[in-house]
């Protein structure tokens, strides 16, 4: 019995030195058992090693059977498998969060300081994490329990008291089970009692510390084996320092426990050091100065090669691993490297997750990620969780569209045919999304369309709602499944067979069949192993569920977060789909020494070094009161001061992984453009050596004329051809010709690649819009335009919308919510039917309504409204029936501020929505309708809220009023512009109706006038509030006029004065003449015209529709929007992101508007038409 340490820094081979050690016991003893134990993600690589020693040494002779490589766990297996014991069922992290959640509910009266925790989530998982902690310790209760005793004053008795309630009952609970401290610890009684182990000889690399555990079956070879051999990363013997900061500490920990074990029990100890080199001459440099920079006397050197340690600044992380893809193939090509000759490395590949693999895939190096990919996110258990969801939750459409999203539930209509099951859910979703479906609408009877469809016109329609149809049928069926079972109370057994055999029943186990075989196909072996072990661990989860709850009545709730912390802690299995591949690893996993270069993402003061901060239930204080009282080989987890103490220690075992080069690569900026530090470790390291930091840009510069620079960004066709664009885009930019250098690569692109001429037209790309080829814009508009002047608006405000909108006929999604458009249509159909009411009982006049009738009546009318379906959101909650409320008493507050202004006045309002063309099957007045060039017609069709009738002497004046929203005026600039064209079009239509629309004689148009809509909000005068003898009614009054002001009518109104003069008729001067102003509408120079400037108007508004027309059917698309003040046509736009409109862009312009006064616009009106006249 020897114990063999093989010590050394990390330059040095220590593998080299165990197998010199092996060959002396080999030697002796031909027929013994030998046994390299390893970390158990490099047990692979280690064997291979190990066989490769044999070949170079030609050790043919070697008996291989009996050299074995093992993890612990694996060697146990070794020992104990034919063991009943050791076959027992093994303790997944499962089967003990079910087994704890019924401790701790039978426990639950005992516990005080974690009552308020049992039902938080994550507090069973790290329970789970603190057991084992204590079993690896081999920390028994009574040991705590001694502690306790021993210490009672102690501030954490009484949480640790608790804690061992529990922790008792699991060990309880555990006994029959196979755990990892069971293995280990029935492996270390078998070696204590098994006669010949003498025979076995034991060789230990990859670890700076053991747990107590492990360190018990380590003790245990060390006793009973022939030899224990075990190499760590140490300078020299560290027998009697206890300094938890010394670079060596975890290590020489190690070394000091086996040496006393050995000492105890009179075992020879021997020190060997590792004495040949492994890595270069200056990454050994750079290892001697980073011991001696951590523990003091730093001595002068330098590296023999600047390439041996290299720092690349790159602008983000994007370019850090495009950078280190392409320098990784080139050296393939030029330098004889093998790709598994590379190890990437980062603190927390999670910050390169999400596009590592598509930069490694573009430049065509093979990689294997060496970390757990867990299981959570896999479309099975999103099912699973979501079916309960459909039941628990009451049918929200988001569970229902996700639960479709997984595809792993098809009806039998798709069940060949997955795109088309893709266009019916994404139907649906517009569907629901649009209603705000609940659970109500999705098991009632079939959707449909709120108005009566034409079987012709609206055919594509119908066939939509009969894909939305099935689609919600086969979601109903579902969760008629479902609920008809759980609805009752089931035992657990029978719940978890139902749940299976629905699973079976709906083909979602043959589904995950046909993806695996997919996967197959596509040679992704990867995705293709992913759909069996996914089924294998739900199947051992609803076996553990089964053995632990079977008669107990099924909790749902319980279950399914069972079912999620099971997926979220288990990991795939992983195959690398090559042998020869680019290992990519996170700083702290152990590493096999073969690899040649190293890269280091990330390496920022964020990252290096990193900070530990644990998250357990026990926290250091209370780990440290536990373990100053245990005894006898206990111990716990190392303390976060200790392993954040090792930082050093960590990154010396990381910078001397590969054997030649070592790289660190960090972001000069973050996702957030934020600047990034480079790490004080390597500070250290480069301001000692003198390095040079190298500029990797993410858009290389143009002006680079050295091949050199060019070369670093050559790597696949893809990739080099990605910066080829890159490089020549930045010579545009500067209107310069790109290097020579990159020349040739364009040129061998071009030869060799079909896509690069295609990819390098991007270069001379316009955001253009292309004109349109006759055909098309006959296909797209038809024969005749058919518009209304609010469409023509929008042409005006920006041409590529209206093609978007009214040629393509793009709309966003609609959403369930209270949109602008909704309360406007809400607002109009109350209007309309008071008007209605108003007609329909004896022309009686809204002058006749007490202010008290007025709100019965508004309200009725808004209630009768909102009761339809296409308003039912302002009746779907409590909050969109406070927002109607509000609406409501918006629209009392209108009608009551109508009727003040209709007694100031003879007006009566004699029409209401009154259309002039075909809209929805109804017409009330002929549709403008204008011939243009081609044959073609554009038909204007349009809706006028209110026709008011004033009737002075034998003169009746028709007055055209506009709801709107907002407060608006007409504006002449705008006009001009195409911009404002409704109240012109909308006097257009009623001049040529006059006579349907009146039986007198003699009847104008008095003008076009915008009602605002609204419930103002009053400042008060605080000079009238300060009154102490303030008389409430003046107070009112007060209020009432200031609130009529606001409802002032405002627009385009006729120069007549018989009109002016009685469009209120209470607006009189002290002499009782007509006053200028009016609280009723709006009369300045600003919006009276004469009766030859409103025919001015009214002309050039046929020519801007006619020009319109012909603009549309020219084919000519023009990316246009208007800009006026701080207007433009793109603030409210819906299609910004088609547009991709960048006024820098030298093809991309606003069209501005000056905001000309009425008379200049009327002068322009005026020229414009009289040049028109001349052409003609």
């Amino acid at each position: 019995m020897t114990l063999n340490f093989v010590l050394g820094k990390n330059q040095y081979d220590h593998h080299e030195k165990l197998m010199e050690l092996f060959q002396q016991d080999y030697t002796k003893d031909p027929n013994g058992q030998f046994f390299f134990l390893v970390p158990n993600h490099i047990k692979f690589e280690s064997e291979a090693n190990i066989l490769r020693y044999f070949e170079k040494n030609n050790d043919a002779l070697v008996a291989t059977h009996n050299v074995q490589t093992f993890s612990f766990s694996r060697l146990a297996w070794y020992f104990l498998r034919d063991s009943s014991d050791y076959n027992a069922e093994t303790l997944t992290q499962t089967k003990s969060a079910m087994l704890l959640k019924n401790i701790v509910q039978e426990h639950k009266s005992e516990l005080k300081i974690f009552a308020g925790m049992i039902d938080k989530p994550g507090f069973i998982d790290q329970m789970i994490s603190q057991f084992d902690e204590f079993m690896n310790g081999q920390v028994q209760p009574d040991d705590i329990a001694m502690a306790l005793d021993n210490r009672q004053q102690g501030i954490f008795a009484d949480k640790i008291q608790e804690l061992n309630i529990m922790y008792s009952a699991y060990l309880e609970q555990i006994q029959n089970y196979n755990t990892n401290d069971f293995q280990l610890n029935a492996l270390a009684d078998y070696l204590n009692t098994k006669i010949g182990t003498s025979h076995y000889y034991f060789y230990i690399e990859g670890f700076s510390s053991f747990t107590a555990t492990e360190c018990n079956l380590v003790k245990s070879m060390l006793v009973n084996g022939g030899s224990l051999n075990i190499s760590l990363v140490l300078d020299k013997p560290l027998l009697n320092d206890n300094d938890e900061s010394e670079f060596f500490f975890r290590s020489g920990a190690t070394y000091r426990q086996l040496h006393e074990a050995a000492r105890s029990q009179r075992i020879i100890t021997r020190n060997y050091f590792a004495d040949q080199k492994r890595i270069s001459s200056d990454l050994s440099k750079m290892e001697d100065y980073w011991v001696q920079s951590s523990v003091g006397g730093i001595q002068n050197s330098g590296f023999d090669s600047q390439n041996s340690v290299q720092i690349w600044k790159c602008t983000d992380k994007q370019t850090e691993v495009s950078a280190v893809s392409t320098y990784i193939r080139q050296l393939v090509a030029t330098q004889n490297y093998r790709y598994k000759d590379f190890l990437i490395l980062a603190r927390d590949l999670s910050e390169y997750g999400s596009f590592i693999e598509s930069f490694m895939e573009n430049n065509e190096v093979p990689y294997f990620i060496d970390l757990q990919k867990k299981m959570a996110n896999h479309p099975f258990k999103r099912l699973v969780d979501l079916l309960f969801a459909l039941v628990n939750k009451g049918m929200q459409t988001d569970d229902v569209i996700s639960l479709l999203r997984t595809e792993l539930l098809l009806p039998d209509n798709f069940k060949n045919n997955l795109p088309a099951f893709r266009q019916a859910v994404d139907l649906t979703e517009n569907y629901a999304l649009t209603n705000g479906l609940t659970k109500r609408e999705w098991l009632g009877s079939n959707f449909a369309p709120d108005v009566k469809l034409d079987p012709v016109v609206d055919k594509i329609k119908l066939q939509e709602y009969q894909l939305i149809n099935l689609v919600k049928n086969f979601v109903k069926n579902i969760y008629s499944q479902l609920e008809k079972f759980l609805k009752k109370s089931h035992s657990s057994l029978e719940s978890v067979g139902f749940l299976y055999n629905f699973l079976q029943q709906n083909r979602v186990f043959d589904n995950l069949l046909i993806w695996q075989e997919q996967a197959t196909e596509q040679k992704n072996l990867t995705l293709a192993n992913q759909p069996e072990q996914i089924v294998d661990l739900f199947n051992q989860i609803l076996d553990e569920y089964v053995s632990v709850f079977g008669e107990r009545e099924f909790d749902a709730k319980e279950f399914i977060e069972i079912l999620d912390a099971a997926f979220e802690n288990a990991s795939y299995s992983q195959i690398p789909s090559t042998l020869d591949a680019v290992s990519i690893s996170e700083i702290g996993m152990i590493q096999p020494n073969n690899r040649k270069i190293t890269f280091i993402l990330g390496s920022t003061t964020t990252n290096m070094p990193g900070t530990t901060v644990s998250n357990n239930i026990v926290t250091d204080d209370e780990r440290e009161f536990l373990n100053g009282a245990l005894t006898d080989g206990k111990y716990l987890n190392e303390p976060d001061e200790v392993i954040n103490n090792s930082e050093p220690f960590l990154h010396d075992i990381t910078f001397t992984t590969s054997s030649q080069r070592l790289i660190f690569t960090y972001p000069n900026f973050t996702e957030d453009n934020k600047q990034q530090e480079l790490s004080s470790y390597v500070v250290r390291i480069k301001n000692h050596f003198r390095l040079d930091e190298q500029l990797v840009l993410l858009n290389p510069s143009s002006d680079d004329q050295t091949e050199d620079q060019v070369v670093r960004y050559l790597g696949s066709k893809a990739s080099s051809l990605n910066y080829l664009i890159r490089v020549s885009r930045s010579a545009l930019d500067k209107k310069s010709d790109i290097p020579n250098a990159w020349k040739y690569v364009r040129q061998v692109l071009l030869k060799e690649e079909l896509t690069t001429d295609f990819a390098l037209s991007s270069l001379d790309y316009q955001n253009i819009p292309t004109t349109l080829n006759p055909d098309t814009v006959e296909a797209l508009y038809g024969k005749n335009i058919n518009v209304s002047i609010s469409q023509l608006e929008t042409f005006y405000m920006n041409e590529y919308e209206y093609f978007l909108k009214y040629g393509l006929r793009l709309k966003p999604r609609r959403l369930f919510e209270v949109t602008p458009a909704q309360t406007g249509s809400i607002f109009h159909a109350v209007l309309d039917s008071l008007v209605k009411y108003l007609h329909e009982k004896g022309n009686r006049s809204l002058r006749d309504l007490e202010d008290g009738e007025i709100q019965d009546l508004v309200s009725d009318l808004f209630y009768t409204q909102i009761e339809l379906p296409e308003n039912r959101i302002f009746t779907s909650s409590a909050r969109m029936q406070y927002i109607a409320d509000k609406l409501k008493t918006t629209l009392i507050q209108l009608v009551k501020n109508m009727k003040l202004q209709f007694l100031r006045n003879n007006s009566e309002p004699e029409k209401s929505e009154v259309t002039f063309g075909r809209i929805n099957h109804k017409q009330d007045l002929p549709g403008l309708s204008y011939e243009l060039p081609g044959g073609h017609l554009v038909n204007v069709r349009g809706k006028i809220d209110r026709i008011d009738e004033m009737i002075l002497d034998d003169i009746t004046y028709l007055t055209i009023i506009d709801y709107k929203s907002g407060n608006k005026s007409f504006d002449f600039a705008q006009f001009l512009d195409g911009i404002t064209m409704q109240m012109p079009t909308y006097i257009q239509s009623v001049y040529n109706n006059l006579h349907l629309l009146s039986d007198s004689s003699q009847v104008k148009v008095g003008g076009a006038l915008y009602e605002h809509i609204q419930n103002p909000l009053i400042k008060l005068d605080k000079s009238l509030l300060n009154k102490k003898d303030l008389d409430s009614d003046i107070l009112n009054v007060d209020v009432q006029d200031k609130i009529f002001k606001q409802f002032q009518l405002n627009g385009l109104l006729l120069n007549d004065d018989e009109l002016l003069a009685n469009i209120d008729t209470k607006a009189r001067t002290l002499k009782g003449t007509v006053a200028s102003t009016s609280p009723v509408a709006k009369k300045s120079r600003n919006n009276v015209v004469s009766e030859k400037d409103l025919f001015r108007i009214l002309n050039y508004n046929e020519r801007l529709i006619r020009q319109a027309g012909e603009k549309i059917y020219s084919g000519k698309l023009n990316l246009n929007p208007y800009r006026y003040g701080q207007l433009t046509g793109l603030q409210y736009s819906d299609y910004r992101p088609i547009f991709e409109f960048d006024a820098m862009l030298p093809e991309n312009d606003y069209h501005d508007i000056i905001n000309y006064k009425k008379e200049d616009v009327i002068k322009e009106i005026q020229a414009i038409l009289e040049d028109g006249e001349t052409d003609a």
